[in-house]
C-alpha cells in the first residue's frame, strides 16, 4: 500500500501544474483536452466546468460524462459527470468529478448559475465543495470556495475568456494548506465557419505560469478533428469528435513528456432542445 500511494503521489507531482492536484486547473471533456487544454471560449456543455459563464448559451438540458485513464494507470482515473438546464437567457448547472481510487482521491462537487449580460457578453458563478482522501489511516480533508468566469465576443471571429478559481485563497479544513488561486485568460479566433483556434495562459498561486494553445476543424459540424500542445513539461494532444443528431461523442489523448498517454472520452447527450 505505501507503494501504490507513493507511486500515485509521484506521479501527480511530475504532472503537475496541469493536474487535479490543482482543481480547476484541468479541464474537463475530451474537446478541451484534444485542443491543448484550452477550454474558455468553448461554448459546449463542458463550459459548466471549464468556464461557467458560456454555460449561458445551453439552450435545453443537456447530460454529460467525461472519463479519463491518467498515464494508463488504474488507480488515477477520473471521471466526471455533469447536466445543465437552459432558462431564458441563463441555466443552472451541477457536476462531479472524481480521481484516484482507494488509496488516494480527490472530489470536487459543484453548482452553479450562468447568465448572458446582452447579446455578446456572459457571466457565470459556481459554488464548489472539495475533498481528498489519504489511505491507511491520513484521513480525510475538506474545502469549500467557489469559482467563475466572463465570456465575451468581441466581433464575429473573436472571442475572450477569463476564469478565476478559489479568489478567496480558502484552504482545507483542519490543516494550514490553502488551495490555490488560479487565474486563466484566453482567447478564441474563428478565420472561417469550419476552423476554430484557441490560446490560453494560466497562472496559479502554486505553480509558473502555463501556455496552451490549440485548433479545431469540423466538417458539416458532424466530424472534428482535434490538435494542441502545453507548456511545462510538455504536452502534446490530438482528438476527434463525432455528432449523431443528440449525441456527440469526443475522444483524445494527451502525451506527457515523462509519463506517456492519457486516453480520454465524453459524452454529451441533448435531452431536449
Amino acid at each position: 500500500m505505501h507503494c501504490k500511494v507513493l507511486l500515485i503521489t509521484g506521479c501527480i507531482l511530475l504532472s503537475t501544474p496541469v493536474s487535479m492536484a490543482q482543481p480547476g486547473s484541468y479541464p474537463v471533456g475530451a474537446r478541451a483536452i484534444g485542443m491543448g487544454h484550452t477550454s474558455l471560449v468553448n461554448k459546449d456543455f463542458w463550459a459548466v466546468c471549464n468556464n461557467q459563464a458560456a454555460a449561458a448559451y445551453i439552450t435545453g438540458i443537456e447530460l454529460g460524462v467525461f472519463m479519463e485513464n491518467r498515464y494508463l494507470i488504474k488507480e488515477m482515473n477520473r471521471i466526471v459527470i455533469g447536466g445543465a438546464f437552459g432558462i431564458g437567457k441563463g441555466g443552472i448547472f451541477a457536476n462531479v468529478d472524481h480521481f484516484g481510487d482507494h488509496a488516494y482521491s480527490e472530489m470536487k462537487a459543484g453548482a452553479g448559475y450562468a447568465l448572458q449580460l446582452g447579446e455578446h457578453f456572459a457571466a457565470g458563478l459556481q459554488l464548489d465543495y472539495l475533498r481528498m482522501s489519504i489511505g491507511e489511516g491520513y484521513g480525510s480533508y475538506h474545502a469549500f470556495t467557489f469559482e467563475g468566469g466572463i465570456y465575451a465576443m468581441i466581433t464575429d471571429k473573436i472571442s475572450l475568456g477569463i476564469h478565476c478559481f478559489n479568489p478567496v485563497h480558502a484552504g482545507w479544513t483542519h490543516s494550514k494548506e490553502k488551495l490555490p488561486v488560479i487565474i486563466r485568460g484566453g482567447i478564441g479566433f474563428r478565420p472561417e465557419a469550419s476552423i476554430s483556434i484557441s490560446a490560453e495562459v494560466l497562472k496559479s498561486t502554486a505553480e509558473a505560469a502555463v501556455i496552451a494553445a490549440g485548433c479545431e476543424y469540423r466538417y458539416r459540424d458532424k466530424f472534428f478533428i482535434r490538435a494542441g500542445i502545453t507548456s511545462g513539461h510538455a504536452r502534446y494532444t490530438f482528438g476527434a469528435g463525432f455528432k449523431l443528431k443528440k449525441l456527440m461523442i469526443d475522444i483524445a489523448s494527451s502525451v506527457h513528456s515523462f509519463l506517456g498517454y492519457s486516453p480520454q472520452l465524453s459524452i454529451i447527450y441533448i435531452v431536449k432542445q
